[in-house]
C-alpha cells in the first residue's frame, strides 16, 4: 500500500471535517480558563496517528506508536500558548533512557489544539539529552538514591526545530513519511 493513498487521504479528511468543529469548543473552554481541551493528549495523539498512519502503542510505559514499518516512536506534543518545552517520561531512568536512544521522536508543536508544525527527529540528534539524563540518574545513584529516576525532564522547542525535520504542514500534494524523512539525515 503506498504511504499516502486513496483510503489514507479519506481517513485524513474525515478526521480534518470533525477534528475542525472541535474550535467552538475550545472558544468556550477559553472562557472558563481552559487554555487546553486536549492537555492529556489523547484527543493529539489521534490526530498524529491518522495523519501519519501510524498504531497507536497502547502501554503506559515505553514506545508511544509504531509506523508502517515496525519503527517505534515517541510522540511529544507542546501548546506554545503555555509553554517552549516539551515533557518526556514521568520516570525517567537509566532503563528508558536507553530506550529512547532507540526510538525515533515526533514533536508536535500545537496553538490550543491548532497544529502548526511537525517535526520528526533521529535518536542520535538527542544525545546530548539523553547524555546528560543519564548522568543526573547516576549521580542519584552515586548518592543513593532509591528508584533513581529524572521526573519528566524537557527538550526545548528551539533545540526541536534546529535538529528536526519538519514533517508538517505538508508542503506538497503528498505528507512527507516521517521514517523516510529521516533516512535523509
Amino acid at each position: 500500500m503506498a504511504y499516502y493513498d486513496k483510503k489514507h487521504r479519506e481517513k485524513i479528511n474525515e478526521f480534518n471535517s470533525v477534528w475542525s468543529n472541535l474550535h467552538e469548543i475550545e472558544e468556550l473552554a477559553n472562557t472558563y480558563e481552559i487554555n487546553d481541551i486536549a492537555q492529556d493528549n489523547n484527543l493529539k495523539l489521534l490526530q498524529t496517528l491518522v495523519l501519519f498512519d501510524f498504531r497507536n502503542w497502547p502501554k503506559r510505559e515505553g514506545k508511544d506508536a509504531v509506523d508502517r514499518y515496525g519503527n517505534a516512536w515517541e510522540l511529544k506534543t507542546v501548546n506554545v500558548n503555555l509553554t517552549k518545552s516539551f515533557s518526556t517520561n514521568h520516570h525517567t531512568n537509566l532503563e528508558r533512557i536507553s530506550a529512547f536512544r532507540k526510538e525515533r521522536w515526533l514533536f508536535s508543536v500545537y496553538e490550543g489544539i491548532a497544529l502548526k508544525k511537525v517535526y520528526a527527529v533521529s535518536p542520535r540528534r538527542l544525545e546530548v539529552y539523553f547524555s546528560k539524563w543519564e548522568d543526573s540518574v547516576k549521580e542519584k545513584i552515586k548518592n543513593g538514591t532509591k528508584d533513581a529516576h529524572m521526573n519528566n525532564p524537557k527538550i526545548a522547542l528551539y533545540f526541536v526545530q534546529k535538529v528536526g525535520i519538519q514533517v508538517y504542514p505538508f508542503t506538497q500534494p503528498n505528507p512527507i513519511d516521517p521514517a523516510e524523512a529521516l533516512k535523509r539525515l
